[in-house]
This record gives structure tokens, sequence and C-alpha cells, in this order.
């Protein structure tokens, strides 16, 4: 299985964002499962949980990672393809953004409940443009870990992430377009 994987299909990080196969993928994270064992854990059918898993397997997300006999009926175990998923929201498809953005207006409910002021659209503006860059060097540090999977075998998936968490501030912090975002929302987020 690979430590991480970079997904850039817009159709596919849909597909990832809705509830029920969001809470499968979530679950496979932990331990290979059965559609059964999946159905009781999310109160769902199975034929439900069969569907979901059907399209996770189309996406390339899941697979059978193997099969028992239990009885007369043969159990696959789903699992994930990946430890990590990477996805960029901002990859110019419009649901895509505008679902980016619209998570970006709790975080404003959050500063104002905070008692900042502020202009909402100025810092949605800002915020939006920080995230969009972020994405952007996470996307590219993902894609060379995906590349150098072998070297990195012995880390584990934590490391991993924190790392291109790392790396991703580094590459920012030598970005002035980033840099003048980031000292633009100090402006804006003060009291």
């Amino acid at each position: 299985m690979a430590k991480v994987k970079v997904i850039t299909d817009p159709e596919v990080i849909k597909l990832m964002l809705e509830d029920t196969r969001r809470r499968i993928l979530a679950l496979l994270r932990d331990r290979e499962m059965t559609i059964s064992q999946l159905s009781e854990i999310l109160g769902k059918t199975p034929q439900t949980i069969y569907h979901h898993i059907e399209k996770l397997k189309e996406a390339g997300l899941v697979e059978v990672k193997r099969t028992e006999m239990k009885g007369n009926l043969v159990e696959k175990y789903y699992g994930r393809t990946a430890d990590a998923f990477y996805i960029n929201l901002y990859l110019g498809d419009e649901e895509l953004r505008y679902f980016a953005r619209s998570r970006l207006k709790t975080k404003l409910e959050i500063f104002k409940a905070l008692g900042y002021e502020f202009n909402d659209e100025e810092l949605l503006n800002v915020m939006d443009e920080l995230l969009k860059k972020e994405h952007e060097y996470k996307t590219d540090i993902s894609k060379e870990i995906e590349e150098n999977e072998e070297k990195l075998k012995d880390f584990s998936n934590e490391d991993i992430i924190h790392a291109i968490e790392w790396l991703s501030m580094a590459r920012m912090g030598r970005d002035e377009e980033v840099m003048a975002l980031l000292r633009k929302l100090g402006e804006i987020l003060k009291r």
C-alpha cells in the first residue's frame, strides 16, 4: 500500500467528500473491514455500504485486501489503497472552490465570536489566497513523496504528514506573495 496518494481529479475529490464515503475511508485507515462490519458501525444497510465501496473502488481509493471463508460465504475485507490521501480543493473546479471557501466562512464566525472585527470579504479573500498557495505547495510535496515512496518506507504516516506540513511552510516562507498575504492577515486580525 502506498504511504501517500495525491488525488487531483475533481470528480474523485467530490466522491471522497461525501459523508458516508469519508467515514468509510476514515474507518479503513485503522484496519481492513468487511461490508457487514462497516454496515454495523455506520448504521447503514449492507447494500448502501456496498454501493459506496464500489464507488471508492472505481476511484482507486479502496481495494479488496483479503478474503475469508465463513461457512458457505466468502467475506471480502476492504482496505485503503494509501495510508494518506492528499486532496487539493483549489484545482479550478468551481464546486470545489465554493466548498473550500464555505469552509473558511465558519472560521470567520469563530473570529467574530472571539471579538475580532474585520471586513468579511477582505479577510475571506486573504484566507482563500493563502490556502490556495498552501494547497499548491502541499500537492507538489505530496507528489514528491509519492515518487520517493521506497526511500520513506521506514517512516510512520504521521511523520510523513508532518514532514509535508514543514516542507510546505518552508516553501511558503520563501514566497514573497505568501509573506505579503500573511502580513495582511496579521493586520486584519488584530484587536
